[in-house]
């Protein structure tokens, strides 16, 4: 196994991955700064005459206003569906998978009724688009503006409604202020802001500062405004209600809120559930990339974070120019209470005038301590993986890092799937590999195999040890969920963005990789005693590793007492047999790769283990 370095420098699985298959896979490479900084607008001298008020609108009931390019025959390469089209309701296609995935089955904009829908889904595996809906004709804002008594160059915002599901996928809003002679593009709901598998609210409002398009000039008679998709086999965006409007002076917007645990002491990881067992939790610290969406520079904007009761911090102010992006945090530790139950945090930034737009300034989140369970997602399921760049078919292992801060009893893990019924019938498990000095996680231990039934689709599923797993303090651990392959490969519950270089995974041959802008999966450490072992797995301290193996298998057998052993194929025909004591080998070099089943039997009771030979 290739060694993974806590500077975090080790090799990424490709920038590209798959199309579409049961689940959305690895995320592209993150542009920062191309997709979160807007381009800088120029602060204005001229007074305006009130903020927000709309100059120009368009809800899509008029589809002439609008051309369409790109589409179809005209497309690279030609495709005959998916492209941008004005719509009045979400296409089956798209709906029918709502349900594996949580995006939204409708536009709920205000004005209702029509909307603009690009469907990269349905335009298929093969289609590369780059395509444009764009206002038909020119708007005249330099006699739109003097009707209303504001400035030529008064500072300007496009404003409009969406609803969306994102892959690899870039969006942008475009503006000519010369007739579409020269265009300016800004990114929207672009990485980190959006990581890919996310869905939007139901709908979602993005607001876009557009005055840098006039530089140090004025609004022209021929402003054109379009809307540019860029992405191959991804979702989907739909957009209503568009306007422009006066832009704000004091606008902060926060993007990307995040938490974690301290960075000077532990591996600044983003938990949601903490057991009891962890009373030495160092508690969580947050942070926020923050964007100046208004006119006016900001020399103090700050983050501040709550509880409603006795944790109220504010972190120490930065400048943030018009335009710009700046990070802003809180470092003072949120410490967990010791009761079981939920905790709400709400975070916000701030600033000395009074922010105009306070619906993009807020986040909250809840931080539960458990009896029992330790995880790093925060329970809300926002698409899953199956599978990585140029794996497919193949076995798959995906998961967390976590710290374990006080000596832990693990005796199962959680995994969510997905509603993917071709699951149905496939085996599957939980595996945790263990931080060595050397710099490797290597094998601890494994759960038994599950084989998938409908009723544990869209749901946790608890994969049982066969006896608890001692985890120490001080330790790093690789929590897995592990899939054998196939042709309809596992998909694993996904939830929000997480933190950079800490969601990784092991493919078929062993290597080490990580998700970049990854978003937590969905596993889990569980220490609950009630979780006994399984009906079937009645002999205790009874081991089958390494699992996957390249032909030897070790048994062994804490209580000393002779074992039969037998391994059979899948079609229950009979490899090899054999009795031994508290330790032995068995060859399977020469049986051929596949899956084998190993049965350990004697007095205490019977066992049987999946192995697989590579």
């Amino acid at each position: 196994m290739k060694k993974i370095y806590f500077s975090f420098t080790f090799l990424l699985l490709g920038s590209y991955v798959n199309a579409q298959v049961n689940a959305t896979l690895l995320s592209a490479k993150n542009k920062r700064d191309t997709q979160l900084g807007l381009i800088k607008a120029n602060k204005t001298e001229n007074s305006v005459k009130a903020e927000g008020d709309v100059y120009w609108s368009s809800d899509f009931s008029t589809p002439a206003d609008w051309t369409i390019s790109n589409a179809g025959a005209a497309g690279t390469p030609p495709h005959t569906g998916g492209d941008w089209a004005i719509v009045n309701a979400m296409p089956a296609s798209l709906t029918s998978q709502a349900g594996s995935y949580g995006f939204p089955t409708a536009m709920l904009s205000t004005s209702g009724g029509n909307f603009a829908l690009i469907d990269s889904d349905g335009a298929g595996a093969s289609a590369s688009q780059n395509a444009l809906i764009s206002k038909a004709t020119g708007i005249n804002m330099a006699a739109l503006l003097l009707a209303a008594g504001s400035a030529p160059n008064a500072p300007l915002y496009v404003k409009f409604t969406e609803i969306y599901r994102h892959y690899l996928d870039k969006n942008f809003v475009e503006i000519s202020n010369d007739g579409g002679t020269t265009w300016f593009s800004f990114a929207t709901s672009a990485e980190p802001e959006v990581p890919v598998n996310t869905n939007s609210a139901n709908p979602e409002t993005e607001v876009v500062n557009i005055t840098s398009v006039i530089g140090a000039g004025n609004w022209g008679s021929d402003v054109r405004i379009r809307f540019r998709y860029q992405g191959q086999y991804d979702w989907f965006w739909g957009i209503d209600d568009v306007k422009i409007l006066e832009a704000w002076q004091n606008d902060i917007k926060v993007v990307t809120p995040f938490v974690a645990t301290p960075v000077a002491t532990t591996n600044g990881l983003d938990y949601r559930m903490v057991p009891a067992s962890q009373t030495s939790f160092p508690g969580l610290t947050f942070g926020a990339f923050a964007l100046n969406n208004g006119s006016a520079n900001q020399a103090s904007v700050s983050y501040n974070v709550t509880d409603g009761g006795a944790y109220n911090e504010t972190g120490t102010p930065v400048a943030i120019a018009s335009g710009a992006t700046d990070s802003i945090s809180v470092t003072v530790p949120f410490m967990v209470p010791a009761a079981v139950g939920s905790y709400d945090l709400d975070m916000k930034s701030s600033i000395p005038s009074v922010d105009s737009d306070l619906s993009n300034n807020a986040n909250s989140i809840s931080v539960d301590r458990t009896s029992y369970v330790y995880g790093r997602d925060d329970n809300n399921l926002t698409g899953a993986i199956a599978q990585v760049t140029s794996q497919d078919a193949q076995e798959l292992w995906i998961g967390n890092m976590m710290d374990i801060f006080d000596d832990m009893e693990v005796t199962s893990l959680q995994v969510r799937l997905i509603n993917q019924s071709t699951a149905v019938g496939q085996d599957f498990n939980g595996e945790i590999r263990i931080l060595d000095a050397a710099g490797d996680f290597v094998y601890l231990d494994e759960t038994e195999y599950h084989s998938i039934v409908t009723a544990d689709l869209n749901s946790f599923v608890t994969l049982k040890f066969s006896s608890p797993v001692t985890l120490t303090a001080g330790s790093t651990v690789l929590v897995l969920a592990h899939h054998l392959g196939g042709a309809n490969e596992v998909g694993f519950g996904m939830a929000q963005a997480a933190v950079e270089q800490t969601v990784l995974g092991i493919t078929a041959d062993g290597t080490l990789f990580s998700l970049t802008s990854p978003n937590a999966i969905m596993v889990r450490l569980s220490e609950d005693p009630s979780v006994g072992i399984s009906e079937n797995d009645k002999l205790t301290g009874v081991k089958v590793y390494p699992n996957p193996s390249t032909g030897v298998v070790n048994v062994t057998n804490d209580l000393n007492v002779a074992n039969t052993i037998t391994v059979t194929d899948l079609t229950g025909k009979v490899v090899t047999s054999k009795v031994a004591s508290s330790a032995t080998t068995i060859d399977l070099s020469n049986a051929g790769t596949g899956i084998y089943l190993v049965e350990i039997s004697n007095a205490n009771g019977k066992k049987v283990e999946r192995v697989v030979i590579k």
